[in-house]
């Protein structure tokens, strides 16, 4: 398999993560499916991780090593792999988690099997070395365009990590990770799935994300919210809601809905852990959840939970518009 043209482009930025990086590495060489470039960026590493990854380099030539002198964040390094990969096909991997053996091949049937532009597996969550199912289940989906979205959106088979995806690369076409972002995934993949005509994914866990207190989103295990990061959630998630209203009007009601539930339950966050320093932001979604009060109370996906969250934070509130 190695003989023919790469399938493929595995893509990898890696930043200080030592530890982490062989075993990363280790896992992909040992995939059953071969048919793979591997476009290794390292970015601006200072702890030996480029060393590391030239080793791996010259010993074995699927691996295309590509070094930015200075760290300017992983979207960075996300966007030179996709300017590098030369597949039809790309998967983007962290450099701290691990694949098993069967994820690419599982990954490549599943897209080849349904001509699905997007394939997607389940994954474990893994606690130094306690596996959590993470997006696991045993149905088949293959979805449409808004079936896809309507999912993406719900967040209970997949959500948007980039991990344990298979991308038909022309799909990025005019799409870039977001730089200088704190969370960079949030920003563009449904923008990916907008163009999607059909997402095939199987919960099987093949992938498994690596938890610890380095990970970008370390703070989704904890109680800490920071206004920054807030405030960031809140603007990509309503120029989401805008995007996908035009792009894809189908979805509307569940980009609106989704955008809503998310202000709830951050506002029920920082009242149950009294995160005094995002009142601001609480007061501002409690004005913004006031002012779509009827359209919130009524919508089909709002739960029960979340109305009596909007009546304690919202019905009762005296300057409540509706």
């Amino acid at each position: 398999m190695r003989n023919r043209l790469p399938a493929i482009s595995v893509i990898m930025s890696t930043y200080n993560r030592k530890s982490f990086l062989s075993r990363s590495i280790e896992s992909l060489l040992a995939q059953s499916f071969e048919s793979f470039e591997f476009i290794l960026i390292n970015n601006g590493s200072t702890d030996g991780s480029d060393q590391v990854c030239e080793e791996y380099a010259k010993r074995d030539n699927r691996i295309k090593l590509f070094h930015i002198i200075q760290n300017n964040g992983a979207p960075a390094g996300r966007n030179k792999g996709l300017e590098l990969a030369s597949c039809d096909y790309v998967t983007i991997i962290d450099d701290d988690d691990y694949c098993e053996p069967q994820m690419l091949e599982f990954l490549w049937n599943l897209s080849n099997r349904h001509h699905a532009d997007i394939a997607i597996c389940g994954s474990w969550n893994d606690y130094n070395g306690e596996l959590e199912p993470y997006f696991v289940f045993e149905d088949l989906l293959v979805l449409n365009k808004v079936q896809g979205l309507d999912e993406l959106l719900k967040r209970e088979k997949y959500n948007v990590a980039p991990p344990a995806k298979l991308f038909r690369k022309e799909l990025f076409k005019g799409i870039n990770f977001k730089e200088n972002v704190l969370v960079d995934d949030i920003h563009i993949i449904y923008k990916v799935f907008a163009k999607a005509n059909t997402v095939a994914a199987k919960g099987v866990p093949l992938y498994r994300f690596t938890k610890h207190c380095g990970n970008m989103t370390s703070f989704i295990q904890t109680n800490k919210l920071s206004p920054d990061l807030l405030e960031e959630y809140l603007a990509a998630f309503h120029e989401r809601t805008l995007f996908l209203s035009k792009a894809v009007p189908e979805i509307t009601a569940r980009a609106k809905y989704s955008e809503w539930s998310y202000m709830i339950s951050m506002c029920e966050k920082i009242i149950k852990y009294d995160l005094t320093e995002c009142m601001d932001l609480f007061n501002s979604m409690v004005c913004a959840l006031q002012q779509h009060y009827n359209e919130v109370i009524t919508c089909p996906f709002t739960t029960i939970k979340e109305k009596e969250l909007l009546q304690q934070y919202i019905a009762a509130t005296p300057n409540k518009i509706i």
